[in-house]
């Protein structure tokens, strides 16, 4: 963004107080994503859900140096942002992870516990995964029954929607999308969780 000379326009002026602005990613797609803007000796943060609305900005600015930001208008905020993200950019991963990775990672390790079997009474019962071979022969998964599955996390004590968790396993490549029917034996077709194989075993492996 040009600067003018002699008095700046307040855009100007918020754009060149600004240092830099380091851009945060999770681990996965859906984790949160955020804006790290330093001025000064002070970084404001700013979760992208909330980065076109110029609100969140300005209300960390006024705490950290007890006075407004320069006045913007929307149209001004948005070439900021569109500047910044080209000239004053850096993107890394977040070192620490997203509450719903650090518990889908913890709650794999306790689910491959489990022991692996060709009996599905093993699997229903909870004991084990269920090595399964779909009917036509091309692909193989590691499958828990959905309710196995809702008893160890309830058990573990971690709080997440069954939903979250499963997009967050598949984001990891933990498992297959989704929870399809399976049949157990020549029972009938039960919700599952199908996990891939080589996850599970390098799960088992390093524990």
């Amino acid at each position: 963004m040009p600067l003018k000379n002699g008095d700046l326009s307040p855009a100007d002026k918020l754009f060149d107080m600004i240092d830099k602005v380091v851009i945060v990613k999770g681990v996965i797609p859906s984790d949160p994503v955020t804006w790290e803007f330093h001025i000064l000796d002070h970084v404001l943060k700013v979760d992208v859900e909330n980065l076109e609305n110029m609100r969140c900005f300005k209300k960390q600015y006024l705490k950290a140096f007890d006075r407004p930001a320069p006045r913007v208008n929307a149209a001004q905020w948005s070439n900021i942002i569109d500047e910044l993200s080209e000239d004053k950019a850096e993107r890394i991963q977040a070192v620490e992870e997203s509450g719903n990775v650090f518990i889908a990672r913890q709650l794999f390790e306790i689910i491959c516990e489990k022991e692996i079997s060709d009996d599905p009474e093993d699997a229903i019962s909870g004991l084990a995964f269920l090595n399964y071979v779909t009917p036509n022969g091309n692909d193989t998964c590691f499958c828990i029954p959905s309710h196995v599955l809702k008893n160890t996390v309830d058990e573990s004590g971690f709080k997440i929607p069954l939903n979250e968790l499963s997009g967050t396993m598949t984001e990891l490549k933990m498992k297959k999308p989704g929870t399809e029917p399976i049949r157990y034996g020549k029972g009938r077709q039960k919700r599952t969780w199908c996990f891939f194989p080589d996850a599970v075993l390098e799960q088992q492996r390093e524990g």
